[in-house]
């Protein structure tokens, strides 16, 4: 599906970018480039993060419940979805923050959430999503145009990770899967208990058999 496709490519771009935000904060706050490129990062992740990508992905979600059965009200949706409005609040947090000390860790931080949320869209819901969307009988679904703002940050994303080469969270270890999330067994019970049917038990038993 061409929508999905576009979310993993973008979903690249924002993993090199949070890598980014790291390399900005390790490099210091006080360098001569640090207030610029802050403004740069908010920009993308306002714009292009927020503003579109999350956009894209409420498109999905909006595809899986009126066509694929999955709860709107529970499970992963709603754990994805909050994460987007912590997101949000997070980036404008970073952007009234200014180049200091605190910047630092909050793009950290930032950078650290932006990697977990990715990975569980990634190991999980894109995975799931294109097969109950077949199942469906959906097999395309629309696109979300693109800007003039949105394409131009797309290029100052791009640009950002090869001024500011991504580094790496020293204290995050990413994993796959829903055990991997912070919301497993708390506000979600994984999506083999959230999303799963009978049928769909019986068929990856048979895998896991073969």
């Amino acid at each position: 599906m061409h929508l999905l496709d576009e979310i993993r490519r973008d979903h690249r771009l924002i993993d090199r970018v949070a890598g980014s935000m790291v390399a900005w904060a390790d490099r210091g706050v006080d360098h001569p480039e640090g207030a610029h490129d802050l403004d740069e990062l908010v920009g993308f992740l306002r714009a292009f993060v927020v503003g579109y990508h999350h956009r894209q992905e409420e498109v999905l979600f909006g595809a899986l419940v009126d066509h694929a059965e999955v709860p709107a009200a529970s499970g992963p949706l709603v754990v994805l979805r909050r994460e987007h409005e912590s997101l949000a609040n997070a980036v404008e947090e970073l952007a009234s923050a200014g180049p200091c000390s605190q910047a630092a860790e909050l793009a950290r931080s930032l950078a650290a959430a932006l990697w977990q949320h990715l990975d569980k869209e990634d190991s999980v819901l894109l995975l799931e999503s294109e097969r109950r969307l077949v199942d469906g009988g959906i097999r395309e679904l629309p696109d979300v145009p693109a800007d003039t703002r949105v394409e131009a940050a797309r290029r100052a994303g791009d640009e950002l990770s090869s001024r500011l080469p991504p580094a790496v969270h020293p204290d995050l270890i990413r994993g796959e899967g829903c055990i991997a999330c912070a919301a497993f067994a708390e506000d979600c019970h994984g999506i083999e208990s959230e999303w799963w049917s009978d049928w769909d038990r019986l068929h990856h038993a048979s895998l896991d058999e073969g």
